[in-house]
């Protein structure tokens, strides 16, 4: 991760940042960090708290180990936060799964009812109900940033976004649109970021000669880290970005340029 100095501009700032284990929520994490927030790290792997620790150097972080599809514990832990703390600044919807089949994009007729829940559940319905038991505490902040990971497979045909992955992330670009309106008069603003190919666990995942190809498409030639998207996320989150809310920010080497 490239070093610069920072200002800080989050001290006093509480972010809730899902996927925080690994890739791009924990760059996400470690950015936020450095930037003073106290951190509120969500993930089903239990390596979690090892990173909670590792930044509590840097500010407060605290982790909670949570299966995102499971509303019965986004519900316990969202209590808990709401209980702990009367005000939310930040809440990043980072968390998703993209299923392959033998190393590639799984096709339609081979994506089961059960593997599609899943997919929904996580990569959607998540984020809705994060945002849906938090939004008191986003208020009481006054300033509350919403940022949703999306994906370029959400804006694009992508040879490595198969149809459960590319209807999650595309709803959830229209569930962050109606966030920002409706979050607006409470200034809460919510934006989406769409990453491309991205060097982290979920990319891993897809077979060597997609990725190879895939690297070749993009105009920059080469995946890029997940500190690029952290770079967006964090500006996303400062005070900087106070007049943006709706959009979405395509981060992919212009692999998509709309």
């Amino acid at each position: 991760m490239a070093q610069h100095p920072s200002n800080r501009e989050m001290s006093g700032k509480i972010a809730v940042v899902t996927g925080a284990a690994s890739g791009i929520g924990k760059a996400v994490a470690i950015h936020f960090a450095r930037e003073g927030a106290e951190l509120l790290l969500l993930d089903r792997d239990p390596s979690v708290f090892e990173l909670a620790a590792q930044l509590s150097g840097n500010s407060r972080a605290r982790a909670f180990r949570i299966d995102l599809a499971d509303p019965a514990q986004i519900a316990a832990v969202t209590m808990e936060i709401r209980d702990d703390h009367r005000r939310l600044d930040v809440l990043v919807n980072n968390a998703g799964i993209n299923p392959k089949k033998d190393g590639r994009k799984a096709e339609i007729p081979e994506i089961t009812d059960e593997v599609w829940a899943q997919v929904l559940a996580i990569n959607l319905t998540a984020p809705f109900l994060l945002y849906r038991e938090l939004i008191e505490p986003l208020k009481a902040s006054g300033a509350g940033r919403v940022i949703n990971i999306t994906s370029r497979g959400g804006r694009s045909v992508s040879p490595l976004a198969a149809a459960h992955y590319a209807a999650t992330k595309t709803g959830l670009i229209g569930l962050t649109r109606v966030m920002a309106l409706e979050g607006a008069p409470f200034g809460i603003t919510a934006n989406s970021v769409a990453p491309g190919p991205i060097l982290t666990a979920l990319t891993s995942q897809s077979s060597e000669a997609s990725r190879s190809q895939l690297a070749k498409s993009v105009p920059l030639g080469r995946y890029g880290d997940p500190e690029d998207v952290a770079e967006i996320v964090t500006f996303l989150a400062s005070a900087r970005a106070s007049y943006v809310t709706g959009a979405v920010f395509d981060v992919n080497g212009g692999s998509f340029m709309p």
